[in-house]
């Protein structure tokens, strides 16, 4: 089955309309204009699957990020199928003196270091998590995060 995946990002470069992939080549043009949009962010940038998991006509799932393309850097968040509650990238990648990653960007809630993966690794979740129809990415690590 083809899934359709929609991105909101909300920022000072774009507005908050969905950005709509269907094919591999078109996820990557969404993920590229989330890139350069990096630190205009409004809010964090969100994936659906449209014929992903329901909750109330709701989206039942999600894939939520901050990147920080200019150090390689970017953590996720996802809730749906397959965890009871929500859970964050895990990763032993070495970060330094790199930028926050916020997994709020609205009340400036930061990831913990350790949920740092590389742009690399973001790009084949955001990929799984297409191709899959909203479940959650086995390509990185996850850990318990206390919230959405």
């Amino acid at each position: 089955m083809t899934y359709t995946l929609e991105i909101y990002l909300q920022s000072e470069a774009e507005d908050a309309l969905p950005m709509t992939a269907r094919t591999a080549e078109e996820v990557d043009a969404a993920i590229k204009r989330v890139l350069t949009a990096a630190g205009t962010f409004n809010h964090n940038p969100t994936a659906y699957v449209v014929e992903g998991p329901k909750w109330k006509d709701k989206p039942g799932h999600g894939l939520k990020f901050d990147v920080a393309p200019e150090e390689n850097i970017a953590a996720l968040v996802y809730f749906g199928p397959g965890s009871d509650s929500p859970s964050m990238s895990l990763s032993n990648l070495p970060t330094g003196n790199a930028s926050p990653l916020y997994r709020d960007i609205d009340s400036a809630t930061p990831f913990p270091a350790n949920a740092a993966i590389t742009l690399d690794h973001l790009r084949a979740a955001v990929h799984e998590f297409h191709e899959s129809g909203g479940l959650r990415p086995t390509c990185v690590d996850w850990q318990p995060a206390d919230g959405w």
